[in-house]
């Protein structure tokens, strides 16, 4: 499902080439704008609408040299050989999972030991993200706002 911020969204839309003949689905996204080896400081996993907010922020930042953002487009069946590629483009970055769900509730608790598999047992993803919690909001605009740029800042302190 996809968020109502994300309709008409300039980031978010496909050119009609994109499901012609000859296209395929990703399963994950990777960063094209990041370098290959060691200047990639730390590497962002995500998944959904969360993207969007973090390139922006990172482009207002400035680090799109030191941290990389790769999305994964499909959690299940999970992409252990896509995500043991990425980790392997990038082999000293630290290696996150962002969303924006509480931890409870999103991919995290699913993705987490498929990252281990993929990895072959050798680099575990921080979690940012909020809290576990009873509900899926907060309930209070402020606090959601203060909640979102939290762990958005949060990707990108190296």
């Amino acid at each position: 499902m996809t968020p109502k911020s994300l309709l008409r969204h300039p980031e978010a839309k496909s050119k009609f080439s994109y499901f012609d003949e000859g296209t395929h689905f990703l399963r994950l996204i990777p960063d094209s704008t990041a370098r290959e080896g060691e200047g990639v400081k730390r590497i962002v996993f995500c998944s959904g609408k969360v993207y969007y907010e973090l390139a922006k922020q990172r482009e207002l930042a400035g680090l799109q040299e030191s941290v990389a953002i790769s999305r994964v487009e499909q959690v299940s069946p999970f992409p252990h050989d896509l995500v043991h590629r990425e980790l392997a483009r990038f082999p000293a970055a630290d290696v996150v999972w962002v969303q924006e769900e509480p931890k409870n509730m999103g991919a995290w608790s699913y993705v987490q030991p498929r990252f281990f598999t993929a990895s072959h047992s050798q680099r575990h993803p921080r979690y940012i993200g909020r809290p576990p919690s009873a509900t899926v909001a907060a309930g209070n605009k402020a606090v959601y706002k203060h909640e979102q740029e939290t762990l958005v800042q949060g990707a990108f302190s190296l």
